[in-house]
């Protein structure tokens, strides 16, 4: 374990004075006795400075909501194929929807690449590479989805020569 192997002979706790020191915490330096320390990843901390390590490793809000919006775009893709069923029994016009299902996914695609990109050019945020990396991914595959159904509805709409 990092953090303990410092901790030199009669040190004691810095909250606990009465109980000898069995680790210093990475971060602040602090002694530690047995009841303070808390181990995360194979390094000891006092509490104050495990919780702003566990909360500077959570993702962002921001990667969150960014990885939610591209989720749902990624099932709005699939949506005019149902919309344009839906108008081939006469339920629906369609295409005001599709068109409006479409600019979401297109909307959350571009915020998901802009955050993503953002998130892994700084080294820092540990805890956000993972999903940026995820959503970087969902991001793309949302765009290259607009781009075939682009082509794909151009191909339907050329005049067959």
């Amino acid at each position: 374990m990092r953090g303990s192997a410092a901790s030199p002979t009669g040190a004691r706790c810095g909250q606990h004075p009465d109980v000898a020191a069995v680790a210093l915490c990475a971060r602040c330096g602090g002694y530690l006795c047995g009841a303070c320390t808390e181990v995360l990843e194979e390094t000891a901390y006092c509490a104050p400075c495990a919780e702003r390590r566990w909360r500077d490793t959570r993702p962002s809000r921001a990667v969150r909501v960014a990885l939610g919006a591209n989720v749902l775009g990624f099932l709005l893709l699939g949506a005019p194929v149902v919309l344009l069923s839906w108008s081939a029994r006469g339920r629906l016009g369609g295409v005001q929807e599709t068109l409006l299902a479409l600019a979401c996914t297109l909307a959350a695609a571009v915020a998901g690449t802009v955050i993503s990109t953002r998130k892994l050019r700084r080294r820092e945020e540990v805890g956000d590479r993972r999903l940026a990396l995820v959503l970087r991914v969902l991001s793309a595959l949302n765009l290259l989805g607009l781009v075939a159904y682009g082509a794909l509805t151009a191909f339907a709409l050329s005049p067959s020569g």
